[in-house]
């Protein structure tokens, strides 16, 4: 690891290797950062990432040790959280970790530039339709509500070219979407990682509903690969969150990515319909054998209704004692321990005492669309009228 990084706290390698491209063409320097650098509807990649003016600012600030404001989600977790595998806290200690033989070191001024890392989320492609998703991330949300924002076909292409010109030198891509294999720009990129680069570091953030034999065959010849599998609930629940995708569908291919000589994360949303559910989906994964420090959490925000703050009283009570319970014997240096934390820490923020008729109407008229009742799959959420 560069000594430049143990003398400045604020220097992140990612505003001075890559970018993030989203579905709409809009690029940041950061999946967490609120920075916007770019778009690739107006510009290209490679001009964006060597000269926008955004992103040279942002590493002024780091080069003069200074902390920037849209930066903060990992300065504040590096300073709150401990843990066995230090590069997992945040984004930036992740960064320095996988790109540490980078020579950052010769990062003198805002100007340099180094291409290392693209984090490629550029098409909605998705197919499902989960429920707290919306149209930037799901195609079958978009066409539901009539929403077609996303990057031109131009814009596309030449993204793509930028990528394929450069497979060589880079050390690790992430692909999200949507979903990522779906995308056929993705299944291309795996083809020339395959050919080209196959030490790279290949990170597919995924639902894990698409496992092609010939895609599994060829994944199975990279040595480098994290699926980052995204779920959170079992069984009828799943089916319904996460419709029109199958439980079983997902276990058997969880099943199947496990022979492989790779790493497996789980990357749960927690939300007010497996509010308690994602204990037992927990369980049913360390029982699958993921271990207990390859879980990630996010906490559905918006929309309000959606968010665990909306659990009555003696849910938040039933949940919180549970996790008390489990957070005795889980070790405290593996992050399954910090997924508890965080859920004591949420749960014990006041919860929000309003009416249920947003979610129930939500509930209704996504019923309609999945021809599935709600009322017999989420009996507590209706038990609370």
């Amino acid at each position: 690891m560069s000594s430049n990084y143990i003398k400045n706290k604020s220097l992140c390698p990612l505003p001075f290797s890559g970018g993030v491209v989203n579905t709409d063409g809009v690029v940041r320097c950061c999946s967490i950062s609120k920075d916007i650098i770019g778009n690739v509807n107006d510009s290209a990649l490679e001009d964006i990432l060597t000269n926008s003016a955004k992103l040279k600012q942002i590493r002024r600030e780091m080069l003069d040790n200074k902390f920037p404001e849209n930066c903060e989600d990992c300065y504040l977790k590096e300073k709150h959280h401990k843990t066995l595998d230090f590069g997992n806290i945040s984004n930036r200690l992740y960064h320095i970790k996988i790109l540490k033989d980078s020579p950052f070191k010769l990062y003198k001024d805002e100007n340099q530039f180094e291409l290392q890392q693209v984090d490629l989320r550029w098409r909605n492609t998705c197919n499902f339709m989960c429920v707290y998703c919306d149209p930037r991330f799901s195609s079958m949300w978009a066409q539901y509500e009539g929403k077609t924002d996303r990057m031109t076909n131009e814009a596309m292409q030449e993204t793509f070219e930028f990528v394929q010109k450069n497979i060589k030198k880079l050390k690790t891509i992430y692909m999200a979407g949507g979903e990522p294999f779906l995308i056929k720009e993705n299944l291309k990129i795996i083809d020339l990682i395959q050919k080209e680069n196959p030490d790279l570091l290949l990170r597919i953030n995924t639902n894990l509903s698409i496992l092609t034999p010939k895609l599994y065959n060829q994944l199975k010849t990279l040595k480098n690969v994290h699926w980052i599998v995204s779920a959170e609930s079992t069984g009828t629940k799943f089916n319904y969150i996460r419709w029109p995708g199958k439980y079983q569908t997902l276990i058997n291919n969880l099943q199947k990515i496990q022979q492989l000589p790779h790493k497996v994360s789980i990357n749960m949303t927690w939300n007010i319909l497996c509010a308690y559910n994602i204990l037992d989906f927990i369980d049913e994964m360390l029982a699958k054998g993921i271990h207990p420090n390859q879980f990630i959490m996010n906490h559905v925000y918006e929309p309000i209704e959606q968010s665990v703050w909306n659990v009555t009283k003696s849910m938040q009570n039933k949940i919180l004692k549970e996790v008390h319970k489990r957070m005795i014997t889980t070790n405290k240096e593996f992050f399954l321990y910090k997924v508890y934390e965080e859920m004591v820490v949420i749960l014990n923020k006041p919860l929000i005492d309003t009416s249920k008729s947003t979610l129930y109407n939500t509930l209704m008229d996504l019923d309609k669309k999945r021809k599935l009742n709600s009322r017999d799959i989420f009996p507590e959420i209706y038990n609370e009228e």
